[in-house]
């Protein structure tokens, strides 16, 4: 299909801005995306079209457009966001001058329908078989939509496979993977360059990861038991355009409900009630949860919260509202995750979700506080508080997220979130310096091996078995700490020392 031929179809509601001498290009597919990079998920040839979410300022424009033509996009259709009535100009200077045809797309025109039209076309003129799966696509769809495009693909392909969310939650699909696989299957997408990516397990089992989404945070991915690099072209373009559809039947959790918004937004302002709680899908009575979320990337801060309060392996799915307001995200969590009885098992999943996505945050960092159970809607305004000062005792490293809870608040990282951070790095300088330069100078690990020495209650073995050591060999680095620091081991005020000043490493 050439672009041409998008202008012959009225009813899409593009208007060609720029890259009329481009019009006889050929468009293999459409992605819907607000990536700011979005080449992970794309393999050229494609129609990219985007609401603006990514355009923070003017520059950002240049940035998105070189990484679409890294990718290979045939063109770009920009619209849909609410605050801009048409494409930025910076948006199409930067198109106009790395010779990428852009497109307007017409508020009024869903992109879901843009690209259903567009599958329609593109697939005339392909296999016989992949017309028949998207006809019966099309037919089904009114029905159980996810379910039939699992089911299709299960049998046009004659594999299973599964649909996991970004923490490697399984959220429908025939593939039985546990959650050590599937945890390890997400780690390798998210740090793949580009989908879809050959995931082995066990050194024999191969799995196909195949993106579903717009972004990288709030994406799902869609795993197919087998090996997509010895796949024909057809087989895999039938996986790449039923991943786009499913992309088109599952919610993005980053569009975030109106009653959502609305109950946070009460929260924050202290004027939470039955009524709201209600509309939000929240029972008025019995025990709830408040977490808060601070930090930045916003969109891993997002799914992090998300993917906490969704249900849990084993436990009936709870009622959770969440939503973003200026730089934090809330989340109000009912249903049986929100009860004290089930505390242990939130905070586990929390915990998970947040390792999971660790790393993925860049030169930022999320720091998520969660509050003690309370009564609804009464007990509201102090279990927020008391969940923001727990965020902040969180100490995240750069790229990761940590969750931090109540109990945080009678512990040493209380004392340690008091202290001005000019002297907390004084303290840690002090202490761990000497340790940081014979590491660097000898090539050896001495700091690692006090920080799990400290972590093993002081326990030679313990300490030694976990890190495949020798027991000599972490007594005798042990004495090295001792020297370097001054610090006695044997002395609970100096291995207290040790210990928080490795807490602020």
């Amino acid at each position: 299909m050439r672009l041409r031929s998008l202008l012959q179809m009225p009813d899409l509601g593009l208007t060609l801005v720029s890259g009329r001498h481009h019009l006889d290009r050929e468009i293999r597919w459409v992605v819907p995306t607000d990536m700011h990079d979005p080449r992970r998920y794309l393999t050229g040839g494609e129609l990219v079209l985007t609401g603006l979410m990514w355009r923070r300022a003017e520059t950002d424009s240049d940035t998105y457009v070189r990484n679409l033509i890294a990718a290979g996009v045939t063109a770009l259709g920009a619209g849909d966001h609410p605050e801009f009535h048409s494409v930025p100009l910076d948006l199409v200077d930067a198109c106009e001058r790395h010779d990428l045809p852009l497109f307007a797309v017409d508020a009024a025109v869903a992109f879901a329908e843009i690209t259903e039209r567009i599958v329609q076309r593109l697939s005339v003129g392909r296999s016989g078989d992949l017309a028949s799966l998207l006809d019966r696509h099309r037919r089904l769809i009114a029905a159980d939509g996810i379910g039939q495009i699992l089911e299709l693909l299960r049998n046009e392909l004659g594999m299973e496979c599964l649909v996991l969310s970004p923490t490697g939650r399984a959220l429908r699909g025939g593939l039985d993977l546990g959650e050590t696989d599937r945890a390890a299957v997400v780690a390798r997408a998210h740090a793949a360059e580009r989908l879809p990516q050959k995931v082995t397990l066990d050194r024999h089992r191969a799995y196909s990861v195949f993106g579903i989404g717009s972004t990288l945070h709030t994406g799902r991915f869609l795993v197919i038991d087998d090996d997509h690099t010895r796949w024909p072209p057809e087989r895999r373009l039938v996986a790449e355009q039923l991943a786009a559809l499913l992309m088109l039947e599952l919610d993005d959790p980053a569009v975030r409900p109106a009653p959502h918004v609305e109950l946070v937004t009460a929260l924050r302002e202290g004027r939470a009630d039955e009524h709201l709680m209600r509309s939000a899908g929240l029972p008025s009575e019995g025990s709830v949860t408040v977490i808060a979320a601070v930090g930045e990337p916003a969109a891993l801060r997002e799914v992090v919260v998300a993917e906490a309060v969704a249900a849990q392996d084993g436990l009936d799915a709870p009622v959770a509202a969440w939503a973003s307001h200026g730089d934090e995200t809330i989340a109000v969590l009912a249903g049986p995750a929100g009860t004290a009885e089930e505390r242990p098992r939130l905070l586990e999943w929390a915990r998970h979700c947040a390792k999971v996505m660790s790393g993925l945050g860049g030169s930022g960092a999320v720091s998520i506080g969660l509050a003690d159970p309370v009564r609804a809607p009464a007990g509201l305004s102090g279990a927020l508080e008391q969940a923001r000062h727990t965020a902040a005792l969180a100490q995240p490293r750069p790229g990761g997220v940590d969750i931090a809870e109540p109990d945080h608040l009678v512990s040493h990282r209380m004392l340690l979130a008091a202290v001005p951070a000019d002297v907390s790095r004084a303290f840690r300088t002090r202490v761990l310096d000497p340790l940081l330069e014979y590491d660097a100078r000898h090539r050896s690990d001495l700091l690692p091996t006090l920080r799990r020495f400290l972590e093993c209650d002081g326990s030679w073995r313990q300490c030694a078995a976990s890190l495949h050591l020798h027991v000599n060999t972490v007594r005798y680095r042990m004495r090295r700490v001792e020297e370097l620091t001054g610090r006695d081991l044997r002395n609970p005020l100096d291995r207290m020392d040790l210990t928080l000043a490795v807490s602020l490493e």
